[in-house]
């Protein structure tokens, strides 16, 4: 029997549907894109499409919770819930565009077996549950917390997906300052163990997770002392801004200042790599431009470095006040926090400003608010890191360890694309989103390089090219198009990845593409803010667990929508995304010559008579048996998996064009069940499931009804 690649399961959550193909519309992983489809509203498409996606008819499961704009249209996003609580990262999200046509779906609602009927729901719901305070005190001692509160401890209630049901959690938030960090953990509601956990703190280089924390050193805090401690902070911050009249606000002063920046940085202003972080201060001359420091906070003849968009203040250890100035004039060079303060105060308040002149603006806007920034965080680690949370809480904070990350624009750029992507998707997790946010973090620092002077000479291919590439640590490559996808693997950030011989960064993966998307579309004379512009538009209504291939269908499409006329744009994404494997000519799914191939026993065979069952063997966990059906007009089918009861097999749907149409994954030992109603030829595909338990070969039988 011929082998085909199976995903593995990407965390405990199962993507139990992927949508269906309809004419006017193509399905990747949980993206959905149509075309010629008009749209009264988002209720109604749902209503329209809620067989296709496993909705309730009257949508009784979901609540609208969120309406988005961007450049092309807004996006409905819906929480899915159950027994009024919500099932955790599960949504679908309905992007409707300025012209009233559909534009696509986004599916992550999951999917509910029918053994968890309403009195199985009922009775984990009334089961006895650890208290908020104590799931509080059980995530606190996980993390092994021993760095100030930079947030104050949250939990909620919500449900967990399992492969044959639910779990009811406690979702519990802590954000503490660096190296402790921010995570989020799934405990068990009911007995307070550890279900998932993920972290909230983004840094440029090495991966992060709760285990980790067995191996900080020093006293735990205690937690009610903890909040106190930051409680009794914030009103003192509070009650000092309304003495002084500095409420942060996102309105301009008017009042400027300068200060001494590197731009981006001193080796590609120099064109050098004679430049190290212990060369004289005399070498670093040439290097300073004086920037003019927009629209500053004056309070009482005291030029501070906040504004509408970036604000700097003391926020992890050590413990540094921001900068100020008499007259508004910063003179201060490298070795000199107030240097670090400069030279982070213009690369964002540039960058925030330019994603403005893209059209990012009003109910569009991405992070047009003060930012927080603490320049010299991350307890003098030579480290950075975005830390997220509710738009408002999150801020960004920059080590000086070895060469000071705020010299570097390229790691500037890189920590706020991190915020960029959290502000336009809330819900960026699972999945492949760990590379994918490195990589457009090193992407976004990438374009800007990219258009300085020496950008496009000095070492274009190089991420960080001051902070990295020397001494410190190695940085990371944009150039990596030898990188290849596997789509049976999940890359998560920083992972060393092998394949087909070759090694790389999983965040190379993601940054090359886009890197070489952007150089071959300059060379060919297209503007740098049409790319920029592209790219972030993508990201709007999505959700959690995106994996490459949506999200470079999304970027392609994003293409399409923005510039019709001009082709150029999406064939070079869809060109530097197959050179990668990440996208495909044709739409992913076995092909019909793969399926019609794979003709062994019982496999392949064309099944026209209603009520058909065979029975197949699977010999080992990867195999993968297809069958064909032909489905006559104005029948709906039914294909029923029923296997041997130490067995977990899966069963999908695939239409003739390749594209997975319905699936169920119900567990070991359990029947699963598919139904689909447009006539023609389809195929449906038995597999194991590698998540399992069961035995990895036995016997099944399969029926198709209609």
């Amino acid at each position: 029997m011929r082998p085909f690649a199976r995903p593995l399961l990407a965390s405990l959550i199962v993507l139990a549907y992927a949508g269906s193909a309809h004419a006017d519309s193509y399905s990747v992983d949980n993206l959905t894109l149509f075309s010629g489809t008009a749209a009264t509203s988002a209720d109604e498409v749902l209503r329209q499409n809620a067989s296709r996606f496993g909705l309730p008819p009257g949508l009784n499961n979901l609540g609208l919770v969120k309406v988005q704009e961007s450049l092309t249209g807004k996006h409905y996003h819906y929480q899915q819930m159950l027994r009024g609580l919500p099932v955790d990262r599960a949504e679908i999200i309905v992007s409707i565009g300025k012209n009233g046509q559909l534009q696509k779906i986004f599916n992550e609602t999951r999917h509910i077996s029918d053994k968890v009927d309403a009195s199985a729901v009922n009775q984990l719901y009334n089961q006895a549950q650890i208290s908020e305070d104590q799931a509080l005190d059980k995530a606190w001692t996980n993390m092994k917390v021993q760095h100030p509160l930079v947030a104050a401890p949250s939990s909620e209630l919500v449900w967990v997906p399992t492969k044959d049901g639910v779990q009811l959690a406690r979702k519990v938030r802590i954000e503490a300052q660096m190296p402790t960090g921010g995570f989020v953990q799934f405990l068990n509601a009911h007995d307070g163990t550890v279900i998932g956990s993920y972290s909230t703190s983004l840094p440029r280089r090495g991966k992060r997770s709760l285990d980790a924390r067995a191996e900080l050193a020093g006293p735990v805090l205690d937690r009610r002392a903890a909040t106190k401690a930051l409680n009794d902070s914030q009103s003192a911050h509070g009650r000092q801004a309304l003495q002084s009249g500095a409420v942060a606000t996102a309105t301009p002063s008017g009042i400027n200042g300068s200060g001494y920046a590197f731009d981006p940085d001193p080796r590609t202003v120099l064109n050098t790599d004679a430049l190290t972080d212990t060369s004289p201060a005399s070498a670093f001359d040439a290097a300073y431009s004086t920037k003019t420091l927009r629209d500053l906070t004056v309070t009482g003849g005291v030029y501070k470095l906040s504004g509408p968009f970036v604000n700097l203040k003391d926020i992890e250890s050590p413990n540094t006040a921001p900068s100020t100035t008499s007259n508004g004039v910063w003179t201060a060079k490298r070795g000199n926090d107030a240097f670090d303060d400069t030279n982070v105060y213009f690369h964002l308040d540039q960058s925030q400003r330019y994603i403005q002149s893209l059209g990012f603006t009003g109910t569009k806007s991405i992070i047009n608010r003060p930012l927080d920034v603490d320049t010299n965080g991350v307890n003098g680690d030579d480290n950075s890191h975005y830390s997220g949370g509710a738009a408002g809480s999150d801020y960004l904070a920059f080590g000086h360890g070895c060469v000071n990350d705020s010299e570097d624009a390229d790691v500037i750029l890189h920590e706020y694309g991190h915020g960029i992507q959290a502000n336009i998707d809330s819900s960026w997790s699972g999945g492949d989103t760990g590379a994918m946010g490195e990589g457009f973090g090193d992407y976004w620092a990438a374009s800007y390089s990219y258009s300085t002077p020496n950008g496009k000479i000095y070492h274009p291919e190089w991420a960080f090219s001051w902070d990295g590439h020397g001494a410190c640590w190695d940085g990371r490559l944009l150039n990596r198009t030898d990188a290849k996808y596997n789509a049976s693997k999940t890359y998560g950030a920083h992972q060393s990845v092998t394949e087909g011989g070759v090694s790389f960064q999983s965040d190379e993966l993601w940054s090359a593409p886009l890197y070489q998307s952007m150089v071959a579309l300059i060379a060919a004379g297209k503007p740098r803010a049409n790319i920029d512009q592209i790219i972030l538009e993508a990201h709007f209504g999505l959700g959690s667990n995106i994996k490459m291939p949506a999200m470079a269908t999304a970027i392609v499409n994003a293409a399409k929508t923005l510039f019709p006329s001009d082709p150029t744009y999406a064939n070079t994404f869809q060109a530097k995304f197959e050179a990668q494997n990440i996208l495909s000519s044709v739409v992913s799914g076995p092909t019909i010559s793969e399926v019609e191939s794979n003709n062994t026993t019982a496999t392949a065979q064309a099944i026209t008579t209603a009520g058909t069952t065979v029975n197949g063997t699977m010999s080992a966990s990867s195999d993968v048996d297809y069958y064909k059906i032909v489905l006559p007009a104005g029948k709906t089918l039914t294909v029923t998996l029923a296997p041997n009861a130490s067995s977990d097999y899966d069963l999908e749907l695939y239409n003739s064009a390749g594209t997975k149409v319905a699936s169920s994954v119900n567990g070991t030992g359990a029947a699963d069940s598919v139904s689909y109603g447009t006539a023609g030829t389809l195929y449906a595909k038995v597999i194991y499931y590698a998540g399992g338990t069961g035995a990895t070969s036995g016997k099944y039988t399969l029926k198709a009804s209609w």
